[in-house]
């Protein structure tokens, strides 16, 4: 995969260890769900990217017109160590519940991604050519809104990006999002 390969939307997000876990072995957890089950959630929390009000929407509007959605992510170091629980089941809508598909593992997170095979890359973007595509700081350009705490965002190409800015991000993995893309999880 490589940068060529992107549409004009995508899901970034900055990744390292999480819930006890180095980041190296998260990877190699999801390699192993991948295999085994053809998929992988990827765990998130936080209050960007709902996934019923905004990773779902964003998601099937953009698998319509490109049909292919990717979440990028942006290796950065990471202490996030809370307890680890493993969900028992997952909610498109937040109403009807299923059980997290045997196999699969994800632990310390209110929301999951829906992925297919997690990649490794090796390219950059430059956040001040894309906006946030969704949600209450839609237009909002991603390297305003890419600061701090905040490390997700539903992305889109910004056709008025202002060509002297220039905020670059590695993107060292990539995953195609899978239906339903997103879930919220419970324990």
């Amino acid at each position: 995969m490589n940068k060529q390969q992107l549409t004009d939307a995508f899901i970034f997000m900055k990744v390292g260890n999480h819930a006890g876990e180095t980041f190296e072995d998260i990877l190699k957890r999801k390699k192993r769900e991948y295999e085994k089950t053809g998929m992988t959630f990827w765990g998130y929390g936080g209050v960007a990217c709902h996934p019923v009000k905004q990773v779902r929407p964003f998601a099937m509007s953009q698998f319509q017109r490109n049909g292919n959605i990717y979440l990028l992510m942006n290796t950065v170091k990471s202490n996030f160590n809370q307890p680890i629980l493993p969900a028992k089941q997952y909610s498109i809508d937040g109403v009807n519940w299923q059980d997290i598909p045997k196999g699969i593992n994800v632990t310390g997170s209110k929301y999951a991604l829906v992925l297919d095979e997690i990649k490794p890359t090796d390219f950059e973007i430059n956040l001040d050519e894309f906006r946030v595509g969704i949600g209450p700081s839609s237009d909002k350009i991603a390297s305003d809104y890419l600061q701090g705490r905040t490390d997700k965002a539903c992305l889109t190409i910004d056709p008025y990006a202002n060509p002297g800015a220039n905020t670059i991000r590695k993107i060292d993995f990539a995953a195609k999002l899978q239906d339903p893309y997103a879930v919220i999880l419970k324990y």
